[in-house]
C-alpha cells in the first residue's frame, strides 16, 4: 500500500509529478511512463511543448500542464514554479529534477570559457538544489525526489570533463544530505546516474567515438531513454519506499 495519499483535487487516486526538461529524449520517455501510470504532469520547460505532445499525454487520462521556466532557475524562480504547480494541480508527489549543461575543456586550458563554466554550475548544481528545496516544502509526506546525474560522478575516464564531473558529484552529495532532512516525512531522495544514452545527436558523432562509448560499457551498447525512465519510475514508486540517499547507475556497467 502506497504511503502517498490521493490528490485531494481529484476524485480518483492520482499523483502529481513535476518534471523539468521533459522535451529531451529521457524527459519524453519519463513523462510518457508517468502518464501511463495515471500521474498528473507538470512539465517545466523553457518553450511551450507542441500541442500534439500534450494531447498524447492527456490521452492516458491524466492532466498535463506546461509551466515556463528558465534553464537554471534560482531559489525565487523555483519557489514561483512550485506555487504555480500546486495552484493548478495540487500538492506535488514526485519531482524529477532533470537539468544538465555539459561544458568540456581541460583545466589547464588558457582559453577556458569561464562564463560557460559558471552557467554549467548554475544549471547543474544550483538549479537542482533550488528545485529540490522548493518542491520539498510543498510536497506531501511520502513523496519522491529523483535527480538525474551522471556516472561521471564516480568514473570520469577521459580528459576534459573535470568541471562537469564535479557538478554531478555535487548533486549526488546534496541528495544524500537531503535524504536525511526529508526522511522523517517519508520523502525519499535518490539519484539516477546515467551513462551513454542513445540520442539523435549521436548521428553527428564519429563512428570511432560511438564505438569507444559502447566499448566502455560492460554491456557493449548504448542505453535507451526508456531504460532510464524505467529506473526513475522504480524510484518514484511504492516499491522503493525504503530506498533513499542512494545512487542507481543506469550506465551499462560503465562504472563497474
Amino acid at each position: 500500500m502506497s504511503v502517498i495519499e490521493p490528490n485531494s483535487h481529484r476524485d480518483r487516486s492520482s499523483r502529481v509529478a513535476l518534471v523539468t526538461r521533459a522535451s529531451t529524449e529521457i524527459g519524453v520517455a519519463t513523462v510518457q511512463a508517468l502518464a501511463r501510470a495515471g500521474t498528473d504532469l507538470a512539465l517545466a520547460l523553457e518553450t511551450e511543448p507542441a500541442p500534439h505532445f500534450m494531447e498524447s499525454l492527456r490521452s492516458y487520462g491524466s492532466r498535463a500542464v506546461w509551466f515556463p521556466i528558465t534553464g537554471s532557475p534560482n531559489g525565487v524562480q523555483s519557489a514561483q514554479l512550485v506555487r504555480a504547480v500546486v495552484a493548478a494541480l495540487g500538492p506535488i508527489d514526485i519531482l524529477v529534477a532533470n537539468t544538465v549543461r555539459r561544458v568540456e575543456g581541460q583545466i589547464d586550458d588558457e582559453d577556458v570559457d569561464e562564463e560557460a563554466l559558471d552557467e554549467q554550475m548554475a544549471t547543474d548544481v544550483r538549479s537542482v538544489i533550488s528545485l529540490i528545496k522548493a518542491a520539498s516544502k510543498s510536497m506531501r509526506d511520502g513523496g519522491r525526489v529523483v535527480a538525474l546525474g551522471s556516472s561521471l560522478a564516480d568514473r570520469v575516464g577521459t580528459p576534459g570533463l573535470a568541471d562537469f564531473a564535479a557538478t554531478r558529484s555535487a548533486v549526488a552529495a546534496f541528495c544524500r544530505g537531503a535524504a536525511h532532512d526529508l526522511g522523517p516525512r517519508g520523502i525519499t531522495v535518490n539519484v539516477v546516474q546515467i551513462g551513454a544514452i542513445e540520442s539523435p545527436a549521436d548521428q553527428g558523432l564519429s563512428k570511432e567515438l560511438l564505438a569507444a562509448e559502447r566499448d566502455a560499457n560492460a554491456l557493449r551498447r548504448l542505453g535507451k531513454p526508456s531504460e532510464v525512465a524505467d529506473a526513475i519510475m522504480f524510484l518514484a514508486g511504492s516499491g522503493a519506499a525504503f530506498i533513499t540517499g542512494s545512487v542507481l547507475n543506469v550506465d551499462g556497467g560503465y562504472s563497474a
